[in-house]
């Protein structure tokens, strides 16, 4: 487990050491807090975030694999206190 800014998060995979809690602290935004799952990747060193749930989370591999760059460092982590109901509010 890794405290963040935003939360307990259990880390699942780390490809080549790659998280770094101030990088996912400045991308993260409370959308994600609705996925169990959240993968990370740097593509041209800048973090990407997608989120997903369990009964998609078997595609991680294929999305990594389709839509990261070749090689990319990547992680994927596991949101023990998401809620699929969460709402945003519009301002």
């Amino acid at each position: 487990m890794v405290e963040t800014a935003s939360g307990m998060f259990e880390i699942v995979k780390d490809e080549n050491n790659c998280f770094v809690i101030s990088d996912f602290d400045k991308k993260y935004v409370e959308l994600f807090g609705k996925y169990e799952y959240l993968v990370g990747d740097y593509s041209q060193n800048i973090l990407r975030i997608k989120g997903f749930n369990k009964e998609n989370a078997k595609s991680i591999p294929d999305y990594v694999n389709e839509y990261c760059s070749i090689d990319c460092q990547y992680y994927v982590l596991r949101n023990p206190n998401f809620n699929r109901n969460l709402v945003i509010a519009e301002e």
